[in-house]
């Protein structure tokens, strides 16, 4: 099954959201922000020159089909209008820029001048399907002319205080249309050594793919899921109610020291390579869904992997018949009559209480059924 299709769980209480931000009026106020119309041309250049970063290690990750990003190339040379792209400029490297929003569509326009893309399924103008950008060089001047000279207005941030600010923008600018993950901003931010091997494992792991899909979820929210487990597993006693800042210190405090923290990041891939492949046994296809009293929901619930994949860690052993009979059970019983439990994993699931409410009561019962000790200090069964 696909991540998309089935584990599409979206922007909810669950994931990072505006609530996380430490704003204050200092944090907006220097921001500066002027507009300039940069053609297509200088777009792309500015690509290829590496001054707009689209982060070519993730491009699998790509959202748009090539029948969207064709519709996007014939826009231009229908002289449709298209929207804003929004750049932040680097504070690290001036004249380099961060993508806030518009990386699908800069990422067709590069495509298609790279010679990557070939356009498709195009209706006004139909007679360049089949077409790269080298055939269209070929056969029309002024159609190259168009699509170079097209002008796209860019927004572009400067003299941002904080990264808070810059995350405000993204989820104001993306509150009304399809909800998309965080993580994506996060990696252009800190990039870092520890979300190349997350991605690398999410790449190889089969016990990773059985469960949310072979294809890499084009909003990173595979990414975002395999962070939470490592941060929760390291660290979880320092958790305090901000996911967007507790999953954004994970990052930054491997990367201070990757040399050192390397092995720490290996070993918690491991173990939650084992915790899917005891959950899966346990659960099969309704792996981290939520029981609703009669069914599993459709799609997975991120507060439940959080608590499955910390238990089952540490369970090495394949379990038996009652064992797995017996977990199943006991999580469909917490979930339609334990109320505090069930709050936990579907209302306010950030705070600290919640947190440590599914976790308590979770960890209680697989301790309960496979006979351990359940160390409520640091909250991990032995």
């Amino acid at each position: 099954m696909a991540f998309e299709e089935e584990f599409d769980i979206g922007l909810d209480e669950q994931q990072e959201s505006e609530s996380d931000l430490a704003l204050s009026s200092a944090s907006v106020s220097d921001a500066v922000l002027f507009n300039t119309d940069w053609t297509v041309e200088t777009i792309f250049r500015q690509i290829e020159k590496g001054n707009i970063n689209l982060d070519p290690k993730f491009q699998r990750r790509e959202a748009w089909s090539n029948e969207r990003k064709s519709k996007l190339i014939e826009s231009i040379l229908c002289n449709y209008p298209i929207p804003n792209v929004v750049l932040a400029e680097d504070k690290q490297r001036k004249g380099k820029y961060i993508v806030i929003d518009g990386k699908q569509r800069l990422t067709a326009i590069f495509g298609f001048f790279g010679n990557e893309n070939t356009l498709e399924k195009l209706s006004v103008r139909s007679d360049l399907n089949g077409v790269k950008f080298e055939d269209l060089q070929n056969l029309n001047g002024d159609d190259v002319s168009t699509l170079e000279n097209y002008p796209i207005r860019t927004i572009i941030i400067r003299n941002w205080l904080d990264e808070d600010y810059l995350y405000s923008v993204f989820y104001r600018l993306n509150s009304g249309s399809l909800p998309l993950s965080p993580q994506e901003l996060r990696k252009a931010l800190h990039g870092g050594k520890l979300l190349e091997v997350i991605d690398d494992y999410i790449n190889n792991s089969m016990p990773f793919k059985t469960i949310f899909g072979a294809k890499p979820d084009p909003r990173m929210r595979d990414v975002e899921i395999v962070l939470r487990f490592v941060a929760f597993d390291l660290f979880y006693e320092k958790y305090d109610g901000n996911l967007k800042r507790f999953l954004d210190n994970t990052v930054t405090s491997f990367d201070a020291d990757w040399g050192q923290q390397e092995r720490l990041a290996t070993e918690s891939l491991q173990r939650f390579d084992n915790a899917l492949i005891r959950t899966f046994e346990i659960f099969g296809e309704n792996a981290f869904k939520k029981w609703n009293g009669e069914k599993y929901e459709r799609r997975a619930n991120r507060a439940v992997i959080d608590i499955m994949s910390r238990f089952f860690s540490h369970v090495m052993q394949p379990l038996s018949d009652t064992q797995r009979s017996s977990l199943e059970e006991a999580f469909k019983a917490e979930c339609a009559e334990n109320e505090q439990f069930r709050n936990s994993i579907e209302r306010t699931t950030k705070t600290p209480t919640a947190v440590r409410v599914r976790h308590m009561v979770w960890g209680e019962a697989v301790a309960k059924i496979l006979d351990k000790t359940l160390d409520v200090q640091d909250m991990r069964i032995v």
